[in-house]
């Protein structure tokens, strides 16, 4: 059975549309529309343009539907976290906050004297993070009570354009799940959390399963697409998109942030599981990816920025290139370090703290090679973690998303491991939107679907 399906993929530097056709056993995409955006200072907060990144979607869906009038469903995911508050007639009352706002470090003690972060994560079993939805939530209340007090409701970004698409809001699950705000395994909200902190619970409805559909398309012009909820949250498409196996499957979906987890049916909570860190976010089909939430590529993303405004090299090809050749320097950073969550000014800290380590003059293949080194050496600590928490240690680490186009990484991390490292897809996150949503109409029938994603994802195994 042939099929048509429509992916937009929205990530934190870039915006796309993918089309998919299934068709005998194999899924071909095409890339129909591509934009880039970014977060800029609004009146002094750190806010995503959403007028913007709406007006894109619609013209990609335009050029998507003009060029294959058989489309039949699309589906929104976006980064986690970041919400946007609504007034009585769903009109957006601030402009899109991001997640880096440097409102929550303004307000995080005053936060955790009415919520402690072991009792956080006790009721949420999400490890707390400053830029969590529940720390921006708690922020908002406070510098901006005159605005939460006009606040009806609030939708996460994935299911805000998914509103604008149908007029039905929601809230999708598996975005949930990121927020801070839910129950271990999210299938419900935390409400022992929204009272902690002072948040109405009345901002918030049903939380919503993954499979559904959330209506017609109400678009001119694009009212043949049926909008579905087949993974609202990027790294829960991008888990999609793996094949399973009869073993535990370990994963890492590698982008600005590095989220290396594990497939389980079941939340992994406990004392052990809070003092390593540990996050439980959900997956498209119901079950639970016990994880690391790690800064990852954003580091070198802001190094290239960084080498970008001084005229040096920084296309991302030519400084791998000159990492693998370059002499490593025997010294690493840590990745969760907080200095590096905020942009500008990275390669600064990045040498700064590699001198403090002990190296000496260093090249830019050298500082691109640590880098490298120093995300190979988190991964497998968290490998090494979630292995003794859980009891069951992987024959190989599957590696998606753009960071498996880096070969060096990958040879660096199945090192590190003394595992192969499967990399690939690099489009994981478009590649499980589809496939879920194939399976919602009924055009990939569940036993099919590891045979669909070999014969669709280009793959590369890394041996140690």
């Amino acid at each position: 059975m042939s099929a048509t399906a429509i992916a937009i993929d929205l990530g934190s530097s870039s915006g796309r549309i993918i089309v998919g056709v299934l068709d005998a056993g194999k899924i071909e995409t095409t890339e129909v529309y591509r934009f880039p955006h970014t977060a800029a200072m609004i009146d002094g907060s750190l806010c995503w343009d959403l007028d913007l990144i709406w007006e894109e979607i619609v013209t990609g869906l335009r050029i998507a539907v003009e060029r294959f009038p058989e489309a039949s469903s699309v589906n929104v995911d976006t980064w986690g976290v970041d919400w946007l508050p609504l007034d009585g007639d769903n009109q957006p009352l601030t402009p899109g906050r991001a997640y880096r706002d440097e409102r929550t470090e303004r307000s995080e003690k005053a936060m955790r004297e009415r919520l402690t972060e072991d009792r956080h994560w006790e009721l949420t079993g999400i490890a707390p993070a400053i830029i969590n939805s529940a720390n921006q939530l708690f922020a908002f209340i406070q510098e901006e009570p005159e605005i939460a007090a006009k606040t009806e409701r609030i939708l996460f970004l994935p299911d805000w354009f998914t509103f604008r698409l149908t007029g039905v809001p929601g809230w999708s699950r598996s975005i949930a799940s990121t927020s801070g705000l839910c129950v271990p395994g999210s299938n419900a909200w935390a409400f022992k959390v929204f009272d902690a902190l002072k948040i109405p619970q009345s901002w918030v409805g049903d939380l919503t399963p993954e499979g559904t559909l959330a209506g017609p398309c109400t678009i001119p012009g694009l009212e043949q697409l049926t909008v579905v909820r087949a993974g609202a949250h990027d790294s829960a498409c991008a888990v999609a998109a793996l094949q399973r196996d009869a073993g535990t499957t370990y994963f890492l979906s590698a982008g600005s942030w590095s989220v290396l987890g594990v497939l389980r049916d079941e939340a992994l909570l406990g004392e052990a599981a809070r003092c390593l860190g540990l996050t439980n976010e959900v997956r498209v089909d119901g079950g639970v990816r016990p994880l690391f939430n790690i800064t990852g590529l954003w580091i070198l993303q802001e190094c290239q920025r960084d080498w970008r405004a001084t005229g040096q090299v920084s296309d991302i090809v030519a400084l791998v290139e000159a990492a693998r050749e370059a002499t490593s320097l025997g010294v690493t950073i840590d990745p969760d370090d907080p200095q590096y969550a905020h942009p500008g000014g990275m390669v600064d800290r990045v040498t700064a703290a590699l001198r403090a380590a002990g190296a000496g003059a260093m090249s830019q293949g050298q500082i691109v090679r640590a880098l490298c080194e120093s995300f190979a050496k988190r991964y497998a600590r968290a490998v090494r973690d979630l292995v003794a928490l859980t009891g069951d240690a992987p024959t190989q680490l599957n590696m998606v998303g753009g960071g498996s186009r880096n070969g060096l990484i990958c040879d660096l991390t199945a090192q590190a491991l003394g595992i192969p490292v499967l990399a690939g897809p690099a489009e994981a996150s478009t590649l499980g939107s589809l496939l879920v949503q194939f399976e919602m109409i009924g055009a990939l029938p569940p036993e099919d679907r590891n045979e669909v994603i070999a014969a669709t994802a280009e793959t590369r195994v890394h041996q140690p």
